[in-house]
């Protein structure tokens, strides 16, 4: 398969907290894989491609509020219960896209 995105994801395992804006739905996950324009997460229920969800993304010391489209979703090969989804952010702001690139930065070179 072509690698079709546009920054390297880094292989993460961290807390998120997700929304559902249409139905007022929040829930928790874990991301595992985040890169400048998009992340990775495991999640109970199937989302829809094109969906559009907030995600919020604890960064130790920062807490970033982004937007995200979902690209992709599918069953996990190891749980025939959870999927997976891919999330494209959507129009982040500067100070959001400077700290995604600040913590980042920090796992790329550690």
């Amino acid at each position: 398969m072509e690698e079709r995105r546009k920054n390297q994801r880094v292989g993460v395992a961290f807390p998120v907290e997700c929304a559902l804006p249409a139905k007022k739905d929040y829930f928790y996950t874990v991301a595992k894989d985040l890169s400048h324009h998009g992340a990775k997460i495991i999640i109970n229920d199937f989302l829809a491609k094109g969906d559009i969800i907030k995600v919020n993304l604890n960064m130790i010391d920062k807490m970033l509020y982004l937007r995200a489209k979902v690209a992709w979703c599918s069953k996990e090969r190891t749980s025939c219960e959870r999927y997976i989804a891919g999330l494209e952010f959507v129009a982040p702001n500067k100070e959001n896209e400077k700290e995604l690139s600040c913590f980042l930065n920090k796992i790329y070179n550690s």
